[in-house]
């Protein structure tokens, strides 16, 4: 009678272990950019990126501040569709009245929980500004832009970071406009 007894809980255990798994799906990783590219400028200026070691990959980083500011994580299951200068390269034309090279360094971008349900993404660049005939220096200048997200998660990061990323693009534009030199 003991040994049935044994059976019958091994049948048991198998039968809620497998009960367990009915119905879940194992999640795959989601790649995100920054959505359709709606129009490109005919006479744009092609904009070359660069960027530390760190943000050539296609991991969206985050910091929880309020714990440890020094710790840099990751989202398992989302992740940029490239690494990211390649992505803002290919989102990234600007229009000039003279004819210049455009060369943005990217420093910082990620996002930033100051507690567990509030966060803001951030972005550091410095955009230069190059004569196109000798490459001489026109102008340097760095931007520092910051948004609250809309959720505390991978989709309201994503979804700050487009915003982020057109504001980026209107305040270089806007910047460019301001620019004059002699060749």
């Amino acid at each position: 009678m003991i040994r049935m007894d044994h059976k019958w809980l091994a049948i048991s255990l198998l039968v809620m272990l497998s009960a367990c798994s009915v119905g879940t799906k194992p999640s795959l990783p989601i790649s995100h950019d920054f959505g359709p590219i709606t129009e490109q400028g005919v006479d744009g200026i092609a904009v070359t990126f660069d960027a530390p070691v760190w943000l050539w990959d296609e991991r969206i980083r985050y910091r929880m501040l309020y714990e440890d500011a020094t710790i840099i994580r990751y989202y398992n299951l989302n992740r940029w569709e490239a690494p990211l200068p390649t992505l803002l390269e290919r989102r990234f034309t600007l229009s000039s009245k003279q004819s210049v090279k455009i060369s943005i360094y990217l420093t910082q971008f990620e996002q930033q929980f100051t507690t567990s349900s509030q966060a803001h993404v951030v972005l550091s660049l410095t955009v230069s500004v190059f004569t196109e005939k000798d490459y001489r220096l026109i102008a340097k200048r760095s931007f520092n832009l910051s948004q609250h997200t809309v959720s505390p998660d991978a989709s309201g990061a994503v979804a700050s970071f487009m915003t982020l990323t057109e504001q980026a693009k209107t305040d270089i534009q806007a910047w460019l406009e301001t620019l004059s030199y002699t060749k």
